[in-house]
C-alpha cells in the first residue's frame, strides 16, 4: 500500500457501496449517495447506477442560468467525445424531473491540488506527464480544456502503478472545429492558471500552447505551492504573465533539478510559439526528468518539506492518518536519500540530464511530422551527441554512466542498435543501473536472440547457443525494469510474453500498454510485431482465415499510430509487414488486385522517403516488387519490367553489409529472373546461379522460397539431360518431415512437388515411380489436411493422379476423374495458380 493513499479501492467495483439503500434519495435512475464537492453551478455525489449496476460520480445542476445550463451541456457534450485512460469518462447525460445531470466515472482519491504536499518529486513529475498526454488526446481531436489547474486533476491509486491522474471539468473546453460557448473577448478559466492570451480574451490564440500553458501552472503549483501568478486584477494578472515575473522555483525550492525549472520556464513563456507547440513535447521533456531522477541524480523533496507539511505550512493536507503514514514510510529511505545528497552531482550532470531529454524530444517530434527525410534531422542530432560525448569527458569518470546512457538511448531512438548496445553496457558498466536502461538492454537482447535464431534458420541450422544466453540475458534486464516509469506496466508484460513466445498475449498487453499511452512507438511496433508473428503462426498451421485475422489487426494497429507518428521508420515497417502478409494470402486465393498492388507500393515508396538508407525499409520495398513479379507470372504477364526495377534498385541502393532479408531477396529475385528466362526459351543459367550464391530458406515471409528455387534447378537439370535426384534428395531433407516433425502445409507441398519432379523424370528414364508418387501423395494428404483451401495442393494431388495413371493403365480412367475433380478444386480456389496451369497441361483433352 502507498505510503500516503488512502485504502485502495476499484473504480468500477461491481460491490454495492455501505451507504446504498434502496429506499434512498434517487435522482432520475441514481440513488444518491455521500456528497463529493459543490460549487456555484450545483453538487457532485457519489452515487449508484440502478440499471447498469455502478457506481458513478452524478453531477447535478442547480443553477439553471442559461449561461450554467450552456456550460453544463458543453462540458458532457465535449468530454464524451473523449476516450482516453487519464480523461474521466462520461457515462450519462440525465434530465428527468427537468434536473440536468452528468453521470460520469467515479475515481476515488483526492485531487492534486489537496495531495501535492505528500507527492515525492517523481510522483508529480509523473503525473504531470500523464496529464499532458492525456490533454494531447485531447488536442488530438481538437479540444482545448482551457482550465487545467490542480484541482481539475483526480488522483486515484492503482497497485503497481502509484498515482494515475484523471483530468475532469470540461466545462470551459473549446473545440476548434466548432463554436465558442463563450464571448470572444471573453477572459474564461481560472485567472492564476491562465495562459496570457486567455487573461486578454483573444480567443483567436488559444490553441494547445495554452494547455501546455495550463499544465506548466499546476506543475509550479505541485512544486512550490503556489501558482505562478498570485495578483488580483486583471491588468496585474497580465503584466506579470506578459513580462514572465514571477519566482524562480528554484529560489523558492532549491532541490527542484535546474532541467525541470527549464521545463517550467518554456510552458510559461509569455508568447504561444515559444512554449512547446504540443502538449506530447511536453510530456516526452518531463519523462526525460523522470529518468534522471529515477537514476538518482537529482534528489527528492526534503524532509524538512515533509515535516512542513505536518506543520500545516502549505494550504491543505490529506487526512492525518495518510500523512502520518506517508512519514512513517519515508523515514526507512532517509539513509539512501542523505546518501545520494552527498554524492549529488553538479550542474554540468545536470548538462547532461537535460541535453538526453532534448535529445530524444528532438527525435520523436521529428517521426510525428509528416512523412521526410529524417537524414538532416539525424545528422544534427547526431553532431549534438558528439558535443554531449565531448562535455561528458570533461568531466571525467563522473560524467560516465549519465553520458553513456543518454547516447545509448539516442542510438536507439534513430535504430542505430549495435551503437546503442554498445553505449548501454557502458552505462550499466558505470553504475547506472537505471530501469529505463534496463529495458532498452532488454529489448536489444532479444533482438539479438531473434537474429541468431533467424541466422540460423536461413541456414537450415538450429538455434546456437548464443541465442539462448541472450534470450535469459534480456529476461534478467526486464526483470531490473518492472519498477521503470518511463513507459506503461502493460509494456513490460507484452515483452515478458514475447520472450517467452506467447504472441496472442503479448500482442493483447501491447494493445492495453498503447491505450494507456497512445504516444508509445515501441508499444504499437511491439504489438505490431506480436501479431504478425501470431498470424504466420496461424498461417504455417493451415488457419489461413485466422492469419488474415491477425494480420489485419496488426495493419490497423500500426496504421493508427501512424496517424500519430508520421515519419516513424519501424511503424511503416510493422505496416509493410502486416500488409504484404494480408497481399501473400490474397495471392494465394488469387484474388490480389492491381488495386492492392499499387497501394503497397505506394506504402513502401513512403517508407523510403522517411529513409532512403533503412535496410528493413529496403527490403519491404523490395519484397512488395517481388509480390508484383508474382501476380504477374501467375496471370502469364511479362515479369521483366518489375524484376529489372527490383534488381536495379537491389544492386544501386543498397550496400553491404546487407542484412539477412536483403539476403532473401536476392536470392528470391534471381530465382523469378531464372524462371522468366527458362519460360521464355532463354538461358537462366547465369540467373540461377546468381540465385544459389546465397541460397537460405525464408521461414519468416509467406512461403519458404528456398523449395521453389531447388524444384526449379531440378527441372532446369532435367531439360538439359542431367540427373536430379541429388537436388531433389537436398529438397526432401530440407523440407520433409523427419521424425514426425511438425512442418508447414507449404512445406509439404514443396517436398511433394520434388517427388512428382522425381516421378516425372524416372518415367522418362523408364524406371518405377510408383514410391515417389506414393511418397508425394502422402505428404500432399498431410497439407491438405492442415490447409483445405489450398489450390496448390489440390493441383499437385492431381498432378501425382495424372503421373499414376501412366504408370497403371488399367486404372487410368479412374485416376484421371479423380484428377479432373482436383483440377476443378484448385481451379475455384485460384484460378491463377501456376501449378493448376501445369495440371492442365497434363491432362487429356476431351
Amino acid at each position: 500500500m502507498h505510503p500516503s493513499s488512502p485504502e485502495p479501492t476499484l473504480v468500477e467495483s461491481v460491490l454495492q457501496p455501505a451507504w446504498l439503500e434502496t429506499q434512498g434519495r434517487k435522482e432520475g435512475r441514481y440513488i444518491i449517495g455521500p456528497l463529493l464537492g459543490q460549487g456555484g453551478m450545483g453538487e457532485v455525489y457519489e452515487a449508484w447506477d440502478i440499471v447498469l449496476a455502478r457506481p458513478v460520480a452524478l453531477k447535478i445542476l442547480r443553477n439553471l442560468e442559461p449561461a450554467a445550463m450552456i456550460r453544463f451541456m458543453n462540458e458532457a457534450q465535449l468530454q464524451a467525445r473523449l476516450d482516453y485512460p487519464n480523461i474521466c469518462k462520461i457515462y450519462d447525460i440525465d434530465a428527468s424531473n427537468g434536473t440536468p445531470r452528468i453521470a460520469m466515472q467515479l475515481i476515488r482519491g483526492p485531487n492534486l491540488e489537496d495531495a501535492a504536499d505528500d507527492l515525492s518529486l517523481e510522483q508529480v513529475v509523473s503525473i504531470l506527464a500523464q496529464v499532458a498526454e492525456a490533454v494531447h488526446g485531447a488536442h488530438q481531436v481538437n479540444l482545448i480544456h482551457r482550465d487545467i489547474k490542480p484541482s481539475n486533476i483526480l488522483l486515484q491509486w492503482k497497485e503497481h502503478r502509484g498515482w494515475v491522474p484523471f483530468i475532469c471539468d470540461f466545462g470551459l473546453a473549446m473545440a476548434l472545429d466548432g463554436p465558442s460557448v463563450t464571448q470572444p473577448l471573453a477572459m474564461t478559466g481560472t485567472p492564476a492558471y491562465m495562459a496570457p492570451e486567455q487573461v486578454r480574451g483573444d480567443r483567436a490564440l488559444v490553441g494547445p500552447p495554452t494547455d501546455v500553458y495550463g499544465i506548466g501552472s499546476t506543475l509550479y503549483f505541485a512544486l512550490v505551492g503556489r501558482p505562478p501568478c498570485v495578483t488580483t486584477t486583471t491588468a496585474e494578472m497580465l503584466q506579470v504573465k506578459r513580462e514572465r515575473r514571477f519566482p524562480r522555483p528554484r529560489a523558492l525550492e532549491p532541490r527542484i533539478p535546474p532541467a525541470l525549472e527549464t521545463i517550467l520556464f518554456k510552458c510559461l513563456e509569455p508568447s504561444t510559439k515559444d512554449r512547446y507547440a504540443t502538449a506530447l513535447e511536453l510530456a516526452a521533456a518531463l519523462r526525460g526528468v523522470l529518468d534522471t531522477l529515477s537514476a538518482g541524480l537529482a534528489p527528492k523533496p526534503s524532509l524538512r518539506a515533509r515535516l512542513r507539511t505536518l506543520a500545516g505550512n502549505r494550504r491543505r493536507t490529506l487526512p492525518s492518518l495518510a500523512v502520518a503514514l506517508g512519514l512513517a514510510a519515508t523515514l526507512p529511505f532517509l539513509p539512501g536519500y542523505l546518501l545520494r545528497q552527498r554524492l549529488k552531482a553538479g550542474e554540468p550532470v545536470q548538462f547532461i540530464s537535460l541535453e538526453s531529454s532534448n535529445l530524444e524530444q528532438s527525435i520523436r517530434n521529428e517521426r510525428m511530422m509528416p512523412v521526410h527525410d529524417l537524414r538532416p534531422a539525424r545528422n544534427r542530432t547526431r553532431t549534438r551527441m558528439a558535443a554531449l560525448k565531448a562535455k561528458a569527458a570533461a568531466l571525467g569518470a563522473r560524467g560516465d554512466g549519465p553520458a553513456c546512457f543518454a547516447l545509448g538511448r539516442a542510438h536507439f531512438l534513430l535504430e542505430d542498435f549495435n551503437l546503442a548496445k554498445v553505449e548501454l553496457g557502458k552505462a550499466w558498466s558505470a553504475g547506472f543501473e537505471v530501469p529505463t536502461s534496463a529495458l532498452m538492454l532488454a529489448l536489444l537482447a532479444q533482438r539479438e536472440s531473434n537474429a541468431l535464431t533467424a541466422q540460423a534458420a536461413f541456414l537450415g541450422h538450429a538455434a546456437p547457443p548464443r541465442a539462448a544466453e541472450a534470450l535469459a540475458l534480456a529476461g534478467q534486464y526486464l526483470a531490473q525494469a518492472k519498477p521503470q516509469t518511463s513507459y506503461p506496466n502493460e509494456f513490460i508484460e507484452a515483452l515478458e510474453n514475447l520472450l517467452q513466445g506467447n504472441h496472442s498475449l503479448a500482442a493483447g498487453a501491447a494493445g492495453a500498454a498503447l491505450k494507456a499511452n497512445p504516444w508509445s512507438m515501441e508499444s504499437a511496433v511491439l504489438g505490431a510485431g506480436s501479431l504478425a508473428l501470431l498470424a504466420k503462426a496461424r498461417l504455417d498451421a493451415g488457419d489461413t482465415e485466422g492469419a488474415e485475422l491477425s494480420y489485419q489487426e496488426a495493419l490497423d494497429l500500426a496504421n493508427g499510430s501512424l496517424a500519430l507518428s508520421q515519419s516513424c521508420p519501424r511503424l511503416h515497417h510493422a505496416a509493410c509487414a502486416a500488409a504484404l502478409g494480408l497481399a501473400a494470402i490474397d495471392l494465394e486465393r488469387g484474388d490480389l488486385t492491381q488495386t492492392r498492388v499499387a497501394n503497397l507500393l505506394r506504402q513502401a515508396d513512403r517508407a523510403l522517403e522517411i529513409d532512403p538508407d533503412n535496410q528493413p525499409a529496403q527490403s519491404d520495398w523490395l519484397q512488395m516488387r517481388t509480390l508484383k513479379a508474382l501476380r504477374l507470372r501467375g496471370l502469364g504477364q511479362d515479369t521483366r519490367p518489375a524484376l529489372d526495377e527490383a534488381l536495379q534498385f537491389y544492386w544501386s541502393r543498397t550496400r553491404e553489409p546487407r542484412n539477412l532479408d536483403l539476403r532473401m531477396d536476392h536470392m528470391v529475385l534471381y530465382w523469378l529472373q531464372a524462371e522468366r528466362d527458362f519460360d521464355q526459351n532463354g538461358d537462366p543459367g547465369p540467373s540461377l546461379a546468381e540465385a544459389l550464391k546465397d541460397p537460405g530458406h525464408t521461414f519468416t515471409r509467406y512461403r519458404d522460397f528456398l523449395g521453389d528455387l531447388l524444384n526449379f534447378k531440378a527441372r532446369w537439370e532435367i531439360s538439359r539431360g542431367q540427373d536430379p535426384r541429388g537436388t531433389l534428395e537436398t529438397v526432401a531433407g530440407k523440407f520433409e518431415p523427419q521424425d514426425n516433425r511438425e512442418a508447414s502445409a507449404s512445406s509439404w507441398e514443396i517436398a511433394a512437388k520434388a517427388r512428382l519432379v522425381r516421378a516425372e523424370w524416372e518415367l522418362l528414364h523408364q524406371i518405377d515411380p510408383a514410391e515417389s508418387l506414393r511418397r508425394a501423395q502422402t505428404l500432399l494428404k498431410r497439407a491438405l489436411e492442415s490447409r483445405p483451401s489450398s489450390a496448390a495442393g489440390h493441383a499437385l494431388l492431381g498432378q501425382c493422379q495424372v503421373l499414376e495413371a501412366e504408370s497403371r493403365p488399367a486404372e487410368r480412367k479412374a485416376l484421371i476423374a479423380q484428377a479432373g475433380e482436383n483440377l476443378r478444386s484448385s481451379r475455384r480456389l485460384n484460378p491463377e495458380d501456376r501449378d493448376l496451369s501445369r495440371l492442365q497441361s497434363l491432362l487429356p483433352r476431351p
